[in-house]
């Protein structure tokens, strides 16, 4: 997750520009990255990062043809169907 990456579209006034930055970046993601465990000897001062919820399951392939979305799942390699 890039941490400027709010920073980066932020700027860009144009929505076609700005959804063609977000595509771009988001294109590559194939898995939603799970919050990081609770350490169980931390103290509860420290100040825990806040996570987006992400639950670790594969994502499918978003391809666009006009206004138009298809969604893709991939086979995992260990499915003997």
């Amino acid at each position: 997750l890039d941490p400027n990456f709010a920073d980066k579209i932020r700027h860009i006034r144009d929505p076609k520009a700005r959804m063609a930055m977000v595509w771009s970046h988001c294109k590559t993601k194939t898995v939603c990255e799970p919050d990081d465990p609770k350490e169980e000897g931390a103290e509860e001062n420290e100040e825990v990062k806040k996570g987006h919820g992400g639950c670790g399951h594969v994502q499918p392939q978003i391809r666009k043809e006009g206004l138009k979305l298809f969604v893709q799942y991939k086979k995992p390699k260990d499915d003997d169907e």
